[in-house]
């Protein structure tokens, strides 16, 4: 089945890095479908710079890269296959829209499977995309979002074949849980990858003194048990190879996050999937807390699904 994949760019290098992973994701047969948003330099700059600089000429020049930029990346994507690429330059101040309006409203009439977007780095992904740009755009996404940060390892896709060979999702007793595996068993059965599954046995704890803490402790085990026990099960059913591993974390020190990334890097995924609203709730739509945790420090491309997303 064809999908059809958004990829926001603004010629950073995060963005380079978003569009070999829109690649590499993308099987033969999938459109891509990449936009380049233009803010107005009004709203960016001063009055005061207003007076100093020629503003539209600022904006000419900005629409301008934004074409180049779309047009290299256009070029790539057909050099890799996808001769049905398209690209999209977006006039912010003809269409009085927010970059994540924007976005969501492109994703909305293009039918897309999944929105792609680069973050800025490690120290900036909070600040520069998690924080704003990406965040309110889970907020209000239908679709899976894949987010890229700069320094996530580079890739080298096949063309128009894809090259996931390696995929963890992290999973615990949630229903949005369970949909996010689902798809990253529908992903990794679709690439021919392997399917590591995490489950962090989150321990609780400090307790006061004399309190005999094993009958939680074993309940929390069980829980995990029978985790690991379904997601076997459904591995098995579906044919796709993979493995199931138990993490456990104390109550003081580090966190769900730090175990999801542990794994990852430990086995050296291509891609973390995660769900939006597991266990813990991902407080403040989950980028106050685990998916943002793991997207900063991750090294490598994060797929977050939205509780809300209908197209998975």
């Amino acid at each position: 089945m064809t999908k059809r994949i958004l990829l926001a760019t603004d010629g950073s290098e995060s963005s380079r890095r978003a569009l070999r992973e829109a690649a590499a994701f993308a099987r033969k047969g999938d459109v891509i479908r990449v936009i380049h948003t233009v803010e107005d330099p009004v709203t960016l700059l001063t009055s005061a710079f207003g007076k100093l600089i020629d503003l539209e000429q600022v904006r000419r020049d900005m629409q301008r890269e934004g074409e180049e930029h779309l047009a290299r990346a256009v070029l790539y994507l057909r050099e890799e296959g996808f001769d049905d690429a398209q690209a999209h330059l977006i006039d912010l101040r003809t269409t009085g829209e927010t970059v994540p309006e924007a976005i969501r409203r492109e994703a909305i009439e293009c039918g897309a499977d999944i929105i792609v977007v680069g973050t800025h780095g490690r120290s900036g992904v909070r600040r520069a995309m998690l924080g704003s740009v990406a965040e309110q755009i889970l907020r209000s996404a239908e679709v899976p979002v894949m987010l890229v940060a700069g320094e996530a390892r580079p890739h080298a896709p096949l063309r128009a074949g894809g090259h996931y060979e390696q995929i963890l999702v992290a999973l615990d007793d949630s229903e949005t849980s369970r949909r996010a595996f689902d798809y990253a068993l529908s992903l990794a059965r679709t690439h021919g990858a392997l399917l590591r599954v995490v489950h962090v046995l989150d321990l609780p704890g400090p307790f006061i003194a004399g309190f005999d803490p094993e009958p939680l402790l074993h309940a929390v085990r069980a829980v995990g048990d029978q985790v690991r026990n379904w997601a076997r099960q459904r591995m098995h059913e579906a044919g796709v190879p993979g493995e199931v591993e138990m993490r456990e974390i104390q109550p003081v020190g580090e966190g769900v996050a730090d175990q999801i990334v542990a794994s990852g890097k430990d086995a050296d995924v291509d891609l973390i999937v995660l769900g939006t609203h597991g266990r813990r709730g991902f407080r403040r739509f989950a980028l106050g807390s685990v998916a943002e945790e793991t997207a900063r420090n991750a090294g490598r491309p994060v797929l977050l699904l939205p509780a809300h997303a209908s197209h998975v």
